[in-house]
């Protein structure tokens, strides 16, 4: 009978089994909350994010989460900027009956206004007419209430310059956009640094040099405002597949 309660007072005691597996089950309980709560704090950045989206709130700045960085502008507000922009040079320009002269265009990345040159130049010549003026001169008003860069960009159709003065399309084009920029930056009052101007000559037609219609239409000079600071996309892309937002304006 001595030896039978000296062999079970030697065997372990079931405690320790139960104390383990306790633990165990502590320890995966534990890593699932953690788990869990990580989880979970990701969805509710998720869901900020797209609040902030929807009400166009928080355009940039500090973000959410730790650290600070710049938030990339919804479509949203990059529609208001389209409209913000676009709306004050349309007023101006709707119902003068030039609309087969000038075209307003935008979308998203920027507001495009094309003159045609009959509208602003004698044949040839880069000097603003007296008429042009009148119609300028309104329109620097409008650009300089703007803090958007601003460029300006002469074309030409492909039919040689025949003057004096200008032996090439390059030389026209470019003379006809830096003779408008200087006449902007003096009347809307605009600050130099944001205004630029480029000659292109034939090589970037609107249209193809097929008809004197269509030469008629790449002899112009377009007023462009960017709108976001990238401003990577040209206007000319508007020739192939016009993006989502695009939007001609009626001038009638």
């Amino acid at each position: 009978m001595a030896r039978v309660k000296r062999i079970q007072e030697e065997a372990p005691g079931d405690w320790q089994t139960i104390f383990c597996s306790l633990s165990i089950i502590l320890v995966a309980f534990f890593v699932m909350l953690c788990s869990m709560a990580t989880m979970e704090e990701g969805k509710m950045i998720e869901i900020r994010k797209s609040f902030s989206a929807a009400v166009n709130i928080f355009p940039g700045g500090i973000l959410f989460e730790k650290g600070e960085g710049i938030l990339v502008p919804s479509p949203d507000n990059s529609g208001q900027m389209q409209q913000k922009i676009a709306s004050p040079i349309y007023n101006l320009l709707k119902g003068r009956g030039l609309e087969d002269r000038i075209s307003l265009k935008s979308t998203n990345k920027y507001v495009s206004l094309i003159l045609l040159d009959s509208l602003l130049f004698n044949e040839g010549s880069a000097k603003l007419t007296s008429k042009s003026k009148a119609l300028l001169k309104k329109l620097a008003k409008v650009l300089g209430g703007f803090s958007e860069p601003v460029r300006i960009e002469g074309h030409t159709s492909d039919r040689p310059v025949e003057t004096a003065r200008y032996r090439s399309n390059w030389e026209l084009s470019a003379m006809r956009a830096v003779n408008i920029m200087k006449f902007l930056i003096k009347q809307g009052n605009i600050d130099k640094e944001r205004v630029s101007a480029a000659g292109f000559a034939q090589y970037k037609p609107f249209v193809p040099n097929k008809s004197d219609e269509e030469r008629r239409r790449n002899n112009r000079v377009e007023i462009i405002i960017p709108l976001v600071k990238s401003g990577g996309e040209n206007q000319d892309a508007l020739i192939g597949e016009a993006p989502p937002s695009f939007k001609a304006w009626d001038l009638k």
